[in-house]
């Protein structure tokens, strides 16, 4: 279900809207965003964690959502909804937000102090996502993953009052590392869409052309590059893991709870023979639950 937007709201009418051109386009109603959380690879907001900080995690999330929907799922001028949020976002920082989950966000904002330029970078990343289709070089996709995951840690530390430098960098690993996850979870979705975020160099280097990423089943040259992706991304969270052991309360429970689910994921891959196509590859509840505890005892040691 989504919530039609009138043509004014998004039309250029404002004073303060970047854009005079006319368009329209209609965004998600919160319900159906939240609900999103139960299909990720980690527990967002867990109910052991206070209301309170429930209320902001899920405030976060709705942003983050709406955020990737206008980038990846919006019929129409993606473009517009993206400028149209970059604005609304400036609008909750003055309490003035027109979109609900931008209302909800207010408050988070406020009271956790979180700045506007770290939000403002998912926004940027979807509108990378419009004209960058391919990646060469490791490197270049953890540039992407500065602006498209690594806010999101960052934005959490601020709900913890736990965003100093030195946590934030381990952090980032951690985003950056549940982020290459995720693509290699969604390699056949993402082409479907004209995206490849597997680099370009990697794939030439396991003999992989585009076609392998929509195949029945992975290929045997696919299942080894996915693979070295994982293990990749699964040692970069492991250098993120001590943020753990650096925080405590809530906060550790809640971080634990993130590295869980990218551990949990890798060893799904594993499970699966590293074939995302012919294998629905989620983390198991049982092995995520298993890992968070480890975590939260022992504070992000293997």
């Amino acid at each position: 279900m989504v919530l039609s937007l009138p043509d004014g709201t998004l039309s250029g009418e404002e004073s303060d809207h970047p854009n005079s051109v006319a368009r329209s386009g209609d965004f998600p109603r919160s319900a159906a965003v939240l609900a999103r959380m139960r299909s990720e690879n980690f527990p967002v907001a867990s109910r052991i964690l206070p209301h309170g900080l429930r209320q902001h995690l899920h405030a976060l999330y709705g942003f983050f959502r709406l955020v990737d929907f206008a980038g990846d799922e919006a019929p129409g001028n993606r473009g517009a909804l993206l400028d149209f949020l970059e604005v609304d976002l400036r609008r909750a920082y003055q309490g003035a937000a027109r979109i609900p989950i931008l209302r909800a966000l207010t408050a988070t904002v406020t009271e956790c102090a979180i700045p506007h330029e770290v939000l403002v970078k998912l926004i940027d990343a979807n509108r990378q996502d419009q004209r960058v289709r391919r990646y060469r070089t490791f490197d270049d996709l953890l540039d992407y993953c500065a602006l498209s995951a690594n806010p999101v840690g960052e934005a959490v530390l601020h709900v913890f009052g736990r965003a100093e430098p030195p946590l934030i960098e381990l952090s980032d690993r951690i985003c950056s590392a549940l982020q290459i996850l995720e693509h290699c979870q969604d390699i056949a979705e993402d082409y479907r869409q004209d995206r490849v975020y597997l680099p370009t160099d990697d794939m030439r280097r396991f003999g992989c052309g585009e076609p392998d990423l929509v195949a029945a089943r992975a290929p045997t040259r696919l299942r080894g590059l996915v693979k070295y992706e994982v293990d990749r991304a699964r040692r970069m969270l492991e250098s993120g893991a001590p943020l753990i052991g650096r925080l405590s309360g809530t906060a550790r429970v809640a971080v634990a709870g993130y590295v869980a689910g990218g551990r949990a994921t890798a060893a799904a891959f594993a499970a699966a023979g590293h074939d995302p196509l012919g294998r629905d590859v989620r983390p198991s509840r049982w092995r995520t639950f298993v890992e968070w505890g480890r975590l939260s005892v022992l504070g992000g040691a293997w």
